[in-house]
């Protein structure tokens, strides 16, 4: 197994052999002036004492730098490979910024930091990358204070779910059992294994009817289940050098998930139903999503959609976030899913042929999908 060893300053050692992270000047970036210290303290904040962030920064670094260029695809890769003080300075200017709401030990892991920096990274008004490090960085400030003011409850959408914080409603949503079922069985998603890149993969099968009483406990379901990719997905499939990452690990920061959506209930008697249920996810989408959770999709594929509706949804798309656009595939059929996932690897409601015979997961998928930490926050295990 190959060994890293991570040093003070930014050298790092893999395989015996040093690499020695670009070291520049900082950029100066605007800090606005803090607001109120608020009084209460989330139940899981503060900084994880037995990581060292700052060496765990220089070895993702270090790692890419070690890589071929050719082999630097990604777009994490492509980004600390232009800017490689880019996490170290972002990372100085968020530590020294006091924020409406106190950063998560999750919000201080390296991938976290780069969501922003890679959110800003592209000017989506000009449709082009942005060549100002200091600019990044300073609208990525931003952004972060921005969803630290919505996590302390600064939103009407608070009202709307019920709860005063995402803390809180992280830690106490619950529906009762009957009611569970019914959504579960309306409009299916759930994350289960991962893909050959070695990403999870979350699973929808959106409804061919449209209940207006059900849209607030998917919206809140959709936000949950992107919190624990934050707090727990993402840490798992990028540990610390500390934690025994790989040199592998550590070149390719694994950001977001891979989304599956089967469209094989949709046909065009249901698209009016269709319609109303999927606007108001992509309402949501453009509003919360993208604006708190940037960089959540690795990629997305929509299968079973037919040629007619491929067409329309190649249309409707274009209404959806730019960076969604740009990572979302539209296919008639589901051939995709047996070369990106593997047929073995896909619960049995979605593989071929089985599909109109499973409502949900059997119990022994239910059960490895606990088991690897997959099941939706509010189930109990």
């Amino acid at each position: 197994m190959a060994s890293v060893e991570v040093e003070r300053g930014n050298v790092v050692t893999i395989d015996n052999e040093k690499f020695e992270t670009v070291v520049e000047e900082p950029a100066t970036v605007p800090i606005p002036e803090p607001s109120a210290k608020p009084t209460y303290t989330p139940s899981i904040a503060g900084e994880n004492a037995d990581v060292d962030y700052k060496a765990w920064d220089a070895a993702i670094v270090a790692a890419i730098s070690s890589l071929p260029e050719i082999e630097r695809k990604s777009r994490s890769q492509q980004f600390l490979s232009k800017y490689p003080t880019a996490l170290k300075e972002f990372r100085q200017i968020v530590a020294e910024t006091e924020m409406p709401w106190p950063l998560h030990s999750f919000q201080r892991h390296p991938t976290y930091l780069l969501r922003y920096l890679l959110a800003e990274w592209r000017d989506e008004e000009l449709k082009e990358f942005r060549t100002d490090l200091a600019l990044i960085m300073s609208k990525s400030l931003e952004r972060i204070i921005v969803s630290q003011k919505w996590r302390s409850g600064e939103d009407e959408c608070w009202a709307r779910f019920g709860y005063k914080t995402m803390d809180e409603m992280y830690e106490k949503f619950r529906h009762p059992a009957d009611k569970e079922d019914e959504i579960y069985k309306w409009f299916f998603q759930g994350f289960y294994g991962v893909d050959k890149a070695g990403y999870p993969v979350h699973y929808e099968l959106p409804p061919d009817t449209y209940r207006e009483e059900w849209m607030t406990a998917l919206i809140m379901r959709r936000l949950l289940n992107n919190e624990k990719t934050l707090r727990e997905r993402t840490l798992k499939f990028n540990p610390s050098p500390e934690g025994g990452a790989t040199p592998e690990q550590l070149a390719n920061p694994r950001i977001g998930v891979t989304w599956v959506l089967d469209a094989r209930r949709i046909g065009l008697f249901a698209m009016p139903s269709v319609y109303k249920t999927m606007t108001g996810l992509i309402a949501y989408s453009n509003r919360y999503a993208a604006a708190h959770y940037p960089e959540q999709g690795y990629r997305a594929f929509v299968v079973n959609l037919g040629s007619v509706l491929v067409s329309i949804y190649n249309v409707a798309i274009k209404i959806m976030p730019a960076q969604t656009q740009r990572t979302t595939n539209c296919y008639g059929g589901r051939e995709i899913l047996e070369e990106m996932i593997g047929e073995s690897q896909i619960p049995e409601m979605f593989q071929k042929g089985k599909g109109k015979k499973v409502d949900g997961l059997s119990e022994e998928e239910a059960r490895k999908q606990r088991e690897e930490g997959n099941a939706a926050p509010w189930f109990e295990s």
